[in-house]
């Protein structure tokens, strides 16, 4: 800020700014032959530079912008003007003169505090675009819902009052300025916190941490996944905003979310003692936020398999690219589990699984899930139901890594025989998983990957209710 910050303007304050409003206009015209967009925050009464007025605009300015780009409009110029009368943003635009019209009024109708916006649109001779122009009725006043202008020029409310409901906008965009994020990932993200806790309460849950024991696990238990769960909260955020502000190719992505998951797993460790959770499940759902939030930016009511569909994209050619040398690290002895998996046994795991668009979940998990729900089982046995199927198909590498792969075979039939036996849907199949679970922990066995796949499940069902809203 600077000696306009907070001090009165006077008439010739407001009169001085409106003149350098239209020159910068005119110049932006005479220089590029586009229209141009006049953005001005106002502020009744005579303090009309300050913070308030100065973050209004900084803040409906970057929506703007983003709302240009998505619209296919290229800004060629623009320009910052910061006075005592107000602060304004003049920009020079490659655009029909009456789609940024109507762009200007949804930002002035939705943004918080955005009656406190003045948009403008002039056509490349200067004429001016008015609401008129595309067939609505005039601005609304605050105080009585009338003809604004008409209310301005005869004075019809007292300035205190005026003042008072332009206070009351701005402490809205003080409130609307604490989301930095869109909503759009604030849902996915919201979806995916949830799917890492529906995970962990599944009970029964043969040979995993659940409600009622720690598996076949010595180092971490029921809570110790919550205390993981919340530490992973922000980074699940960050990955969800990143795909809602990406706009390369989807397989452009994934380093991005790879750096966000670098800084997640840290926290995630600091949280368990070192004890490694769900940094697997962080780069499944850290990868399922941000396809979420890209697909909802071109797709109103994205479907979960087309969600998936889309998390394999941005997972595309992760085989091929985090595999491809494994001979010359297996030689120095510095493969990781996965990739000694790959090595010796053609395991592909979770990048095989995310790369193909999460068939396991598509096929299996999410189908069974949904019938358990649209037959009335409770949301636990629906999850429990599911993750008995999961165990049949999944690729689970934390089995193959303990025992190797005839432990696989066996998990995928024992988990078929409880199926058969009904599953949580019957009495019999209850005590058939119950006896699995007791089974799992005296061999060590965790069927994890089965798990991860779990809560993929539950975020694909959920986010596609959530966003289809």
């Amino acid at each position: 800020m600077d000696e306009t910050t907070n001090r009165p303007a006077g008439l010739a304050d407001v009169l001085a700014a409106r003149d350098e409003r239209a020159a910068a206009r005119a110049e932006l015209r005479q220089r590029h032959g586009l229209p141009v967009v006049s953005m001005t925050a106002n502020m009744a009464g005579a303090e009309k530079y300050n913070d308030d007025t100065v973050n209004l605009l900084y803040d409906a300015l970057a929506v703007l912008r983003g709302r240009l780009r998505d619209a296919g409009f290229a800004p060629r110029e623009e320009r910052l003007l910061h006075a005592a009368g107000g602060p304004s943003a003049i920009l020079a635009v490659a655009g029909d003169p009456a789609a940024l019209k109507r762009l200007g009024i949804d930002l002035e109708e939705e943004l918080a505090g955005g009656r406190l916006l003045d948009i403008d649109v002039f056509d490349a001779a200067g004429r001016q675009l008015g609401r008129a122009d595309l067939g609505l009725p005039p601005r609304a006043c605050l105080l009585c819902g009338g003809p604004a202008a008409v209310c301005v020029r005869s004075a019809a409310h007292d300035q205190e009052a005026v003042l008072a409901a332009m206070r009351r906008l701005v402490l809205c965009h003080r409130a609307g300025a604490t989301r930095r994020w869109p909503p759009v990932a604030e849902t996915a993200a919201t979806a995916a916190l949830a799917a890492m806790l529906m995970e962990i309460a599944c009970t029964p849950a043969p040979g995993l941490v659940d409600r009622a024991n720690s598996g076949a696990h010595g180092d971490m238990d029921f809570f110790t996944f919550l205390k993981s769960s919340a530490a992973l909260a922000p980074y699940l955020l960050r990955c969800a905003a990143a795909g809602a502000g990406h706009a390369g190719r989807p397989a452009e992505l994934l380093p991005v979310l790879r750096a966000i998951g670098g800084e997640g797993e840290q926290a995630m460790f600091a949280a368990t003692g070192g004890v490694n959770t769900q940094k697997g499940l962080l780069f499944i759902l850290g990868v399922l936020a941000a396809a979420a939030a890209l697909a909802a930016r071109s797709t109103p009511k994205p479907a979960a398999a087309a969600i998936a569909a889309l998390a394999g994209a941005v997972c595309e050619g992760i085989v091929e690219r985090e595999l491809a040398a494994l001979k010359e690290k297996a030689a120095a002895g510095k493969p990781t589990a996965g990739e000694r998996l790959y090595l010796e046994h053609g395991i592909t795991g979770i990048r095989g699984e995310m790369a193909a668009g999460l068939p396991a979940v598509t096929e299996t998990g999410l189908p069974v899930f949904r019938a358990a729900l649209a037959d009335g089982l409770p949301l636990n046995d629906a999850l429990a139901q599911a993750l008995l199927a999961l165990m049949t198909v999944a690729e689970d590498t934390t089995v193959v890594n303990r025992h190797g792969p005839a432990a696989l075979a066996a998990v995928r039939r024992e988990a078929a025989a409880v199926l058969a036996a009904g599953g949580v849907r019957t009495a019999a199949g209850l005590l058939a998983a119950a006896e699995l679970d007791r089974d799992f922990i005296r061999r060590n066995i965790s069927p994890g990957g089965a798990a991860d796949l779990l809560a993929a499940t539950y975020f694909l069902h959920t986010v596609e209710a959530e966003l289809g809203r």
